[in-house]
């Protein structure tokens, strides 16, 4: 049987020894998972070959932020937050009709502060945390199905989302 390194030694090669073919290691890896992600948001094969590769440039250059966690999970994160920022430009960039005024410019930007801002909260957040986020909010899981995952009731999971949205809330306005 041929030796697997794990995530962290790959990562610890990426950083310490500029190597590549570990990055390319990882990405082999998680392609399939990334891409599955990207593609129940995206709704299209090309959006989500495009989600898939920014997310993982995007991993690439911010490795040194990476904390630990399951580096396959974290990487899917920052692919539906790139899915979901391009969803969003989609939906504003929609034909206006004669009659409507055109958007406010300034909306978009503070759009995309906030959404930042939100980011970088809930990546602040447990992993356990972060993973009831990602399945409610970006895989539309129901909160009873979250609840069977983790074997918990569901008012148990409504009440760990108030607080985590609670949480996020909080990071947001300090």
């Amino acid at each position: 049987m041929l030796f697997q390194p794990s995530d962290i030694e790959l990562i610890r090669e990426v950083l310490q020894e500029g190597n590549a073919r570990a990055f390319e290691t990882l990405m082999k890896r998680y392609t399939s998972r990334v891409y599955g992600a990207a593609l129940r948001l995206m709704k299209d094969e090309d959006n989500a070959q495009e989600v898939t590769q920014m997310a993982f440039i995007q991993a690439y250059r911010q490795l040194d932020s990476w904390r630990g966690e399951n580096f396959g999970a974290w990487v899917t994160i920052i692919a539906n937050h790139i899915a979901l920022r391009m969803l969003e430009k989609e939906k504003n960039m929609e034909p206006l009709d004669e009659n409507t005024d055109p958007p406010d410019e300034s909306y978009d930007e503070q759009k995309e502060l906030q959404l930042q801002a939100m980011e970088a909260a809930i990546a602040q957040l447990p992993v356990a945390d972060r993973q009831i986020i990602q399945w409610h909010y970006y895989e539309n899981l129901p909160l009873q199905t979250i609840a069977q995952r983790l074997g918990q009731t569901e008012n148990n999971i409504k009440v760990r989302m108030y607080r985590i949205r609670e949480r996020i809330k909080r990071k947001m306005q300090s």
